[in-house]
């Protein structure tokens, strides 16, 4: 080796090194941006398609929404909608109660009556009572609204729902078949100045609180409470409106494939 190759402190063995250590350092920082992007990627994916499932179930709870109108506005016999449970599961659950009186009518009382889905992470998709939400704990919105008229005459429909005791769960695609069981219509004409109410008790009772507080917003007629023994009582007040008519119908729900 020449004096001004020591002079300068440079070995020829020192290129070589430099090489592999160059190699190691870029490989492992190559091998760790994979397995990065690997990692977060493939959550983000899964979420996104678990994301995509609960809203392929929201679309199909649409179709089921107007399907079980067909039922109680047209008085249709039956009406079946598809479902891609897609991994999650389709349940009949009976922890609601509509209790609706009035003076010109016995007492209208639907006990339990909700379809869920229950998909990723805390998601319910759950049709109640004529209405259809997307629920996240007691939190949610109102994806469809109920069938009610509020003006002169206020025409209110209960949906009561009767269904299988076991759910159905799995990557597969299942028939929701609505069979009318029951429909009748009543009325109270305002004869004796009596208000009518409803007592709901449901675990979506803080969504209901806000369909109805938006309602009483627009309608002096109606009247939303939480004090009482019920988780919500809607009064419509008698002074307000001509007639009060409910349309109640009662429904079976069956799974098939």
């Amino acid at each position: 080796m020449s004096g001004a190759d020591r002079a300068s402190g440079f070995w020829a063995g020192d290129r070589g090194v430099s090489e592999t250590v160059g190699f190691v350092l870029v490989f492992a920082l190559i091998t760790s941006t994979i397995a990065v992007t690997f990692t977060v990627g493939l959550g983000g994916l899964e979420d996104a398609q678990l994301a995509e499932r609960d809203n392929n179930v929201e679309r199909a709870f649409d179709v089921l929404h107007d399907n079980f109108n067909d039922l109680s506005r047209d008085g249709v016999p039956s009406r079946a909608t598809e479902l891609r449970l897609g991994g999650g599961e389709l349940s009949f659950d009976d922890e609601s109660e509509f209790r609706l009186n009035g003076t010109g009518f016995e007492s209208q009382v639907i006990e339990g009556g909700s379809l869920t889905y229950r998909g990723a992470g805390g998601t319910r998709i759950v049709y109640e009572n004529g209405a259809v939400f997307r629920m996240n704990g007691d939190n949610g919105v109102m994806i469809r609204e109920p069938d009610l008229l509020v003006g002169e005459t206020v025409v209110y429909s209960l949906f009561g729902l009767d269904g299988p005791a076991a759910p159905v769960s799995g990557d597969r695609t299942v028939l929701v078949v609505g069979q009318r069981t029951d429909r009748e219509v009543a009325a109270d004409d305002r004869s004796a100045a009596e208000n009518v109410t409803l007592d709901i008790n449901s675990t979506q009772a803080t969504v209901w609180k806000r369909y109805y507080g938006d309602l009483a917003a627009e309608h002096e007629q109606v009247n939303v409470t939480t004090n009482g023994s019920a988780d919500l009582t809607v009064t419509f007040i008698a002074d307000h409106y001509d007639r009060f008519v409910v349309h109640r119908t009662a429904a079976r729900v069956v799974f098939s494939d």
